[in-house]
């Protein structure tokens, strides 16, 4: 083995641990929100896109105030939508499942979430679940999708939540943001209509959720099972590590630190 190819694997893997363990600070719990509580307007949650300013070199946020995401249902104990989902959905999701080079954290997890996502559905169908998925177009192209349980659920579970892995993607000026908070926030106001009194969800991103209102439900000797294996997404092929980049979208462009970072952010089991 070439000596530059153990120096980059070397420098690779604490690389990773470095990465993981700044996050397990305050990742991967379970969160819940009070309905009753919840007051979020679909205002708060209208789509939008960065442009650059060419004088400064800084990004702008532009809201699309003509167009806001429309929303879809597809329920897992209907012929018809499952039907319709391997037609409409499931090619999107597939796409979603390639991830994205270079890797960079936010969608290189929305690309797991979304071949999870396929995984569970195909899984649940053989057990006839009361669960739903639920989708958010913008101007006809999906770009949130959810799996979570059904409306009628008096408790409900949100198993994943994810964003279309472009919009996500450090330096990123044309896609459309918010996806995942106007499909979350379409997906709660549904719940709280068919009398939920609150909803619940396994999060990878709990700040995110917190400043929304969310609260971390007590740890309990249930933990659902996460598997996620970066190293999946390194080019095995490639002759020399040094060709890899990871990047982590929360501290390697300052242009997104803006108010609503993250809307695209992705939670889930």
């Amino acid at each position: 083995m070439k000596f530059k190819n153990i120096v980059f694997g070397f420098l690779k893997t604490w690389l990773l641990v470095a990465l993981f363990y700044s996050n397990s600070l305050y990742a991967y719990n379970h969160m819940f929100i009070i309905l009753q509580d919840y007051s979020h307007t679909a205002d708060e949650f209208l789509p939008y896109t960065f442009e650059k300013d060419l004088s400064t070199g800084n990004l702008i946020k532009v809201f699309d105030t003509e167009n806001n995401f429309q929303f879809k249902t597809y329920s897992l104990n209907s012929e018809a939508d499952m039907s319709l989902f391997e037609i409409e959905v499931k090619p999107t999701l597939l796409k979603w499942a390639k991830a994205i080079k270079p890797l960079q954290y936010r969608s290189t997890l929305s690309s797991r979430f979304s071949k999870n996502m396929l995984e569970n559905v195909g899984q649940d169908l053989k057990n006839s679940l009361s669960k739903e998925i639920h989708v958010a177009t913008y101007k006809g192209n999906i770009e949130a999708i959810s799996y979570a349980d059904s409306a009628g659920v008096t408790k409900p579970n949100i198993g994943s939540l994810v964003a279309n892995p472009e919009g996500l993607r450090v330096n990123q000026t044309v896609k459309p943001k918010g996806g995942g908070s106007s499909l979350l926030s379409h997906m709660l106001r549904k719940f709280k209509e068919g009398g939920a009194e609150r909803v619940q969800l396994y999060s990878i991103d709990d700040k995110y959720y917190q400043e929304r209102g969310w609260q971390i439900e007590p740890k309990s000797d249930f933990e659902p099972e996460f598997n996620f294996n970066f190293d999946s997404y390194f080019d095995s092929d490639s002759d020399s590590d040094s060709d890899v980049e990871y990047n982590s979208d929360s501290d390697s462009d300052s242009d997104f630190k803006l108010e609503g970072e993250g809307e695209g952010a992705c939670g889930g089991s």
